[in-house]
């Protein structure tokens, strides 16, 4: 009777230790699935498009520059460069 005892005891303490890590591995699964929702929100990532400016120098002389424009944040990338 009492090694009876020990072994229900046994094999209930075996169950409920199986029975947690599946319970907490479930609610961090849904913090992780919850957090990589916020990053994705947040960041955007846009490819910049260019295009490139050229134009003499302003004496003639000195030779060909090119400037960079960006397109999709609209502002210039670079200052004037030679070739």
């Amino acid at each position: 009777m009492k090694r009876r005892l020990v072994t229900f005891m046994l094999i209930s303490a075996m169950a409920l230790s199986f029975a947690a890590p599946v319970a907490a591995s479930a609610t961090v699964a849904e913090d992780v699935a919850i957090e990589a929702e916020a990053t994705y929100q947040q960041i955007t990532p846009f490819i910049e498009m260019t295009r490139i400016y050229h134009r003499w120098s302003i004496c003639g002389c000195m030779g060909l520059q090119f400037r960079v424009w960006g397109i999709t944040s609209g502002r210039w990338l670079t200052d004037w460069d030679y070739v």
